[in-house]
């Protein structure tokens, strides 16, 4: 047990500087970004920059201030005592100049932070506020917050890359053209599907008190920390970070939406330009859909298990949706995210696609149908009217057509449900 605890020691030691690694390469800074947006005004049809209170105007300003102090001082001192020296020497009367590498201060934490590139902005927004979960639930010992950190670290996310897209990239170059809307419907898309999964989760986790995801990785009477079972905060924190990462490539499109070079596609007698307003309409209706039949699966299946009056809510839900498919509301779940993928097209480059691949693989063959599939033979294997149900309904999709059974089900003789 030590040498497995030393051993976990040494792979958190290792993870933490593969985090630190990526965050120096991934936070570009500030002003290598401000450059990069200010060489792309040449590429987009921006006219000559109107407004003189720019964050690049201003450094430019404060460099050629001190550009011109350092040579005064150096044309009427001489290097002698009232005139400075370079190199930030104090001479009597002639005060602190700027040293060699003399020029603007850096700007604000805050300001450098915001003109991040979005990917990076929004890897930074997601670890940060999993890493703030991760640090409450060892502290309080709880696990009340897990979904609603997890799903607040999407709208956080979409809203900071937002924010990155209309006012600190705005503002560091010229323009011809209105603000673009697409970042703002993809932060109230996202924000929308945040906040119900959210609520959801949450009143569902204070009616069951319990969690199997994670109630195991806190740390059982009489453990060693980083030994046992639990290997406690080592496993507690890899499920932060998972959790993390889940959000940030779920949310790639509305990242990559959020950068302004990216609209450039959009000028003039284009492909992108074509098809951008039909993306926007089969988004906006795919996301509907999705979202509607995720909210009244998870409505049907909420009111079926917490109904007193219903005698067999013990077992599964079998009504509405849930009488067509076994796993609808995971049916509704990949359609918003296809759907969120649309709405940032063409914006957002086709490698983004990744997003709605990657939800799908998710919840089709990892976290989602093959733990509840088995959880459900585990439970119901013995239950007559179990191979019925199982026989009779669609996997994901809640259509009907698939053969009905003329077994009773439920004490409802011969009825289609």
């Amino acid at each position: 047990k030590e040498r497995k605890g030393m051993m976990r020691v040494v792979v958190v030691c290792l993870a933490l500087c593969f985090v630190a690694f990526m965050a120096r390469n991934l936070l570009e800074p500030g002003t290598e970004r401000v450059s990069n947006l200010r060489a792309s005004a040449t590429v987009l049809p921006f006219n000559q920059m109107k407004h003189e209170n720019t964050p690049l105007r201003m450094a430019t300003a404060i460099n050629k201030r001190s550009t011109n102090q350092r040579t005064k001082a150096l044309i009427g001192g001489g290097g002698m005592p009232g005139g400075g020296m370079p190199g930030g020497m104090a001479m009597p009367g002639g005060g602190m100049m700027p040293g060699m590498g003399g020029g603007a201060p850096p700007p604000p934490l805050s300001q450098q932070i915001a003109t991040l590139h979005p990917v990076a902005l929004s890897f930074l927004v997601t670890m940060s506020w999993n890493m703030l979960g991760f640090l409450i639930s060892t502290t309080t010992k709880s696990y009340a917050i897990t979904d609603l950190m997890g799903t607040s670290a999407f709208t956080l996310s979409a809203l900071a890359t937002m924010h990155s897209a209309l006012n600190t990239q705005w503002n560091t170059v010229s323009r011809s053209w209105a603000k673009p809307m697409r970042p703002k419907l993809l932060a109230l898309a996202v924000g929308l599907w945040a906040t119900r999964l959210g609520s959801y989760l949450s009143i569902r986790m204070s009616k069951i008190q319990s969690d199997k995801r994670i109630s195991k990785h806190f740390r059982k009477p009489g453990e060693v920390w980083l030994c046992g079972d639990s290997c406690y905060p080592f496993n507690l924190m890899a499920y932060w970070i998972r959790q993390a990462l889940w959000g940030w490539i779920c949310l790639l499109p509305v990242t990559m939406a959020a950068d302004l070079k990216g609209y450039k596609n959009l000028k003039g007698d284009t492909l992108a330009a074509a098809i951008a307003p039909m993306t926007l309409i089969a988004g906006g209706v795919g996301y509907t859909l999705g979202m509607g039949i995720e909210c009244i699966a998870d409505a049907q299946k909420y009111g079926f298990k917490t109904d007193k009056s219903n005698t067999v809510r013990w077992r599964w839900c079998d009504k509405g949706l849930w009488s067509l498919a076994r796993h609808p509301n995971y049916f509704g779940e990949m359609i918003i995210w296809a759907s969120i993928f649309l709405l940032a097209l063409p914006v957002a480059p086709l490698w983004t696609m990744i997003s709605p691949i990657f939800v799908w693989y998710l919840l089709r063959h990892k976290t989602g149908v093959p733990v509840l599939e088995a959880d459900m033979e585990k439970k119901y294997w013995s239950h007559p009217d179990f191979e019925n149900y199982m026989s009779r309904t669609r996997l994901l999709v809640p259509f009907p057509g698939k053969q009905q059974s003329s077994k009773s089900h439920f004490g409802m003789n011969g009825d289609a449900v």
